[in-house]
């Protein structure tokens, strides 16, 4: 039981910094696509009436924001739920010494 619990502890451990990760880029992502609308906004208004969507850098911005959500939120439920095993396992070896 000591094993599966070592094991478990390290499993956690690694998903925790893996949503550390995923948070980050996820930030980095964000702020990408915010600086990228912000210098959008600062063009010229006959500017922005000619420049279509596809020839600016945010289809790639937001899909990589996109991207970045998905991992963390996949990042954040793996790291829950080895933390939710983790506690039941150690409350279960506790009551069973």
């Amino acid at each position: 039981m000591e094993e599966k619990i070592k094991q478990l502890d390290e499993a956690t451990t690694a998903a925790q910094l893996a949503l550390l990760d995923a948070e980050s880029k996820l930030a980095a992502a964000s702020n990408a696509l915010e600086a990228a609308k912000s210098r959008l906004k600062q063009l010229s208004p006959e500017v922005q009436q000619n420049i279509e969507f596809n020839d600016t850098e945010l289809p790639d911005l937001i899909s990589a924001k996109m991207v970045a959500e998905s991992e963390c939120e996949n990042a954040r439920k793996r790291y829950e739920t080895n933390e939710k095993y983790l506690m039941i396992i150690r409350e279960n070896h506790s009551k069973s010494c």
